[in-house]
């Protein structure tokens, strides 16, 4: 499953990122990353992963059957400034489907890292046999992350109105978006 990697690449400013899957070994640099999500965003998070003591349990039972966790590390410093994981049931009537989370550094939106980590997440999910990938979105907060969903053929299969409550207890819509993974790259 990991045979590619790491792998490099180059984002838009022209820095080297090495995308690779996370180990134990990176415990104290997701705990980072994660911290470095600022409020206004980690409160739709689906765990506080920027707290020690979830990320030590998280990392502890890492299963890449479960979950496959990939990061993003910058070359010339080894700081982790992505993350996506591909999250799945071991109930036989859910193995061909993934749910995908992706968190990128504040610092480094822009720079087309999202797209490439989600790209990865794509090729990941077509090696293991997996036939739908489903994000899920708050509606007026991750807009750029929706709008880079829907240029890789996601479509929205579902909006929940007022489902998620935000920080000062208004409501958002969750969209959830899938992408119908094929056997070959023939989709793109």
């Amino acid at each position: 499953m990991f045979e590619d990697y790491p792998r490099e690449t180059v984002l838009k400013d022209g820095s080297f990122v090495l995308l690779r899957p996370a180990v134990p070994d990176d415990e104290k640099g997701l705990s980072e990353l994660f911290a470095r999500i600022p409020d206004d965003e980690s409160w739709f998070l689906r765990d506080d992963l920027a707290d020690p003591e979830i990320m030590r349990q998280w990392i502890k039972d890492l299963n890449y059957d479960r979950v496959i966790p990939m990061v993003a590390v910058r070359q010339d410093d080894d700081r982790i400034i992505a993350n996506v994981r591909l999250h799945r049931r071991s109930a036989r009537c859910m193995r061909h489907v993934a749910h995908l989370r992706i968190t990128v550094d504040p610092e480094f939106r822009q720079q087309r890292l999202g797209t490439w980590m989600l790209v990865d997440a794509i090729k990941l999910a077509m090696e293991i046999g997996i036939e739908k990938l489903v994000a899920e979105f708050v509606e007026g907060v991750e807009e750029a992350a929706i709008s880079a969903a829907h240029k890789l053929d996601f479509f929205e299969q579902a909006v929940i109105k007022e489902y998620v409550m935000g920080p000062q207890g208004d409501y958002k819509n969750l969209i959830i978006m899938v992408k119908n993974i094929h056997r070959d790259w023939s989709d793109f």
